[in-house]
């Protein structure tokens, strides 16, 4: 066997191979073989029909395809090796010559690692929001608290207000018409958690125990299911129950009932520095995000679209995995939005270019910078993951096992992230800035 790379372009090899005609010729006796037994040829039985005469009675075709498919894999993983490339995704191949007595010569095009220059990644700019903790974030932190060691109770003859949780049937009507995705049995609504489409919950208030009443409302102009998306509807609503919360006093009791401190100072406090490192750790996320989107920008890197496709196909298992979580299969949730897979690849083919892109940056970035993990480091790390994961290290040490060379891809991935970061200037936005950002962003 004999392979040849005639050219890498857009991160694409391309490869010239030929097997000799002792070798195809193997590859046509096996699949005589198997052929032999799925045909038959009058006069003889399945199985038992001699190779010349099968093939002047099919033609010698009728073997090339099993042929094939014995001998083109063999044959290309023997190129890659011969020719040490590191293919990226499935080929494709085109042949050249097939004549039996002869070599058989095909072609494959694979991706492969594409060649490119780093730019000037050092002193990117890069600024970030304003991000600092106020008395007001302790305070809905504790409301929050409050919320979840409230006493529950039911509502039989009073009204339902706003914060109750009612359970409720509901059916849509467009146009007189029940749509798909519009009906719901024993369903838990919390009033003023703005779950549900603008001015539902609203007409819900006031409303008690076996009361029922047609909801008018708006689909938004930019509702997920575009079908929906700006059209009026009418929902008929059953209260079948309604539930309320009686909140607790914020004081000294309080804090001793739900955390291990005596005080509610000294619960504030710990909030407070909880809150302040999450976020830091949001600060830190902003950076290198930040940082890959600037440094993608000094770099002309091509990619394969077999490695995007590839990129997509793994996005898409793992939207579908989402979704299973909430009880939602992928052909459920297409049927519910009026979407597809086509759809989802189209939309969410830059992004997968973006992180294809990213992630051949920074494997570069890891070999020019020679980037490495000590026996220390890899053990520190396996430390914290056993925490994090609440395993015994020995067991967490067991598991990793098999996924250390994973591990350490990824653990060199990060130093060449932080590479960016301690390099760059980092600037962070006033608060006036951000609220500013936010507004457009919000349309508020």
């Amino acid at each position: 066997m004999e392979a040849k790379l005639e050219k890498i372009e857009n991160s694409e090899a391309y490869i010239a191979i030929e097997v000799d005609a002792e070798k195809f010729e193997e590859g046509l006796e096996k699949a005589y073989r198997k052929v032999v037994k799925q045909v038959g040829v009058p006069g003889f039985r399945k199985g038992r029909v001699p190779r010349p005469l099968l093939e002047a009675h099919y033609g010698k075709e009728i073997l090339y395809q099993d042929a094939l498919e014995v001998i083109v894999p063999e044959a290309y993983e023997e190129a890659l090796e011969q020719l040490n490339i590191n293919a990226l995704a499935q080929p494709e191949f085109d042949i050249d010559e097939i004549e039996d007595g002869k070599p058989f010569k095909f072609q494959a095009r694979v991706a492969v690692k594409p060649e490119f220059e780093l730019g000037n990644l050092e002193g990117l700019e890069v600024s970030i929001p304003y991000l600092q903790v106020t008395d007001q974030d302790v305070d809905n932190r504790l409301e929050e608290m409050r919320s979840r060691y409230a006493e529950i109770s039911e509502k039989t003859e009073e009204p339902a207000e706003i914060g109750d949780t009612l359970e409720i049937d509901f059916e849509g009507f467009i146009d007189g018409e029940t749509f798909s995705g519009g009906q719901g049995s024993d369903y838990p609504l919390e009033l003023g958690s703005n779950t549900f489409i603008p001015g539902f919950e609203d007409q819900l208030v006031g409303l008690k125990v076996g009361e029922s009443k047609d909801v008018q409302v708006t689909f938004p102009e930019d509702y997920h299911a575009e079908d929906l998306a700006g059209k009026e509807a009418i929902f008929k609503v059953e209260i079948k129950k309604i539930e309320t919360k009686k909140m607790r006093d914020l004081d000294d009791d309080f804090a001793q009932e739900v955390s291990s401190f005596d005080s509610l100072a000294e619960l504030r406090e710990d909030i407070k520095t909880n809150l302040d490192e999450m976020t830091e750790k949001r600060k830190q996320e902003f950076i290198k995000q930040e940082v890959l989107v600037q440094a993608l920008g000094k770099c002309d890197i091509p990619a394969a679209d077999s490695v995007v496709n590839v990129q997509l196909d793994r996005m898409l298992e793992q939207f579908g995995q989402r979704m299973a979580a909430q009880g939602l299969s992928l052909e459920q949730y297409f049927q519910f939005t009026g979407s597809n897979p086509e759809a989802f690849y189209t939309e969410l083919r830059p992004e997968a270019e973006r992180i294809v892109k990213t992630n051949f940056m920074l494997e570069k970035i890891v070999e020019e910078k020679g980037f490495t993990i000590s026996d220390e480091e890899m053990n520190k790390q396996i430390e914290n993951m056993a925490k994090d994961l609440g395993l015994e290290l020995e067991k967490a040490k067991e598991t990793l096992t098999n996924l250390r060379d994973e591990l350490e891809q990824s653990m060199k991935v990060d130093k060449a992230i932080k590479y960016l970061a301690d390099n760059a200037v980092i600037t962070e936005k006033t608060e006036e800035n951000t609220k500013d950002a936010n507004e457009v962003e919000t349309g508020e």
